[in-house]
């Protein structure tokens, strides 16, 4: 049975060329979930293939019609909502956030809780709200979205207590041998990072930590979005 999806809120993840003239098109949708949509003819110059261009793009809030019976769906059309101007290390930012999304989210399992948590990134982004905090709450976020949320109960304060984190296990005292090192982290800091604040002490934990978590779930295959952020200049 042919599904039809009309007018289906979405945000497009990644878009690459497919044979000549089509693509491929990755978006996450509100109530879809991720899903794969082949546009056809999306380099022809009919006055609607070139409106579907232009909408298809990083930061663009569209509605999207498909149908299809398999995995990859075919684009009946597409119409801009809204646009998040990105532009410069805000960009990079959604490379990341993009290829995040395009790992951890299995095909067609809506996430209507993550929908609505990439719309607010991409506001931050393109708001000029600053980087670093608006993506450690994304990342923070989305692993509670995915249920593998970091649990900071059961934390003691203390200006000496210090804490190793392990992605099964949570945090546990850290051996005293470990000392002040960069392996464990300081529990005034992580009490004040499970309370949200993020500022320039908690900032660097945070970045640590979330990339602590979400590694096993990345697996070892490498983001090509920190590559690519890393050879900016």
């Amino acid at each position: 049975m042919t599904v039809r999806v009309d007018a289906q809120p979405a945000y497009v993840l990644h878009l690459r060329a497919y044979r000549d003239t089509s693509a491929i098109v990755d978006v996450i949708s509100r109530d879809y979930g991720r899903v794969s949509i082949l546009a056809k003819g999306l380099k022809g110059r009919a006055k609607g293939r070139q409106q579907w261009r232009g909408a298809l793009q990083l930061g663009n809030l569209l509605h999207i019609s498909w149908q299809g019976r398999a995995e990859l769906k075919l684009l009946t059309d597409v119409q801009l909502n809204s646009d998040f101007p990105l532009r410069g290390d805000a960009l990079y930012c959604t490379f990341y956030i993009n290829e995040l999304l395009e790992r951890l989210l299995q095909p067609l399992d809506p996430q209507a809780e993550i929908f609505d948590l990439y719309g607010r990134c991409l506001l931050g982004l393109s708001s000029g709200a600053a980087l670093e905090p608006t993506l450690r709450r994304f990342e923070l976020a989305l692993l509670d979205a995915l249920g593998y949320g970091i649990d900071f109960s059961g934390l003691s304060g203390g200006s000496d207590n210090r804490y190793i984190y392990d992605s099964e296990q949570g945090f546990c005292p850290a051996p005293a041998s470990l000392g002040d090192t960069a392996s464990s982290y300081p529990a005034d800091l992580l009490m004040r990072l499970a309370l949200g604040e993020l500022d320039v002490a908690t900032l660097p934990l945070a970045k640590r930590l979330s990339r602590q978590a979400l590694a096993p779930l990345l697996g070892e295959r490498p983001l090509q979005s920190r590559k690519l952020f890393l050879r900016r200049g």
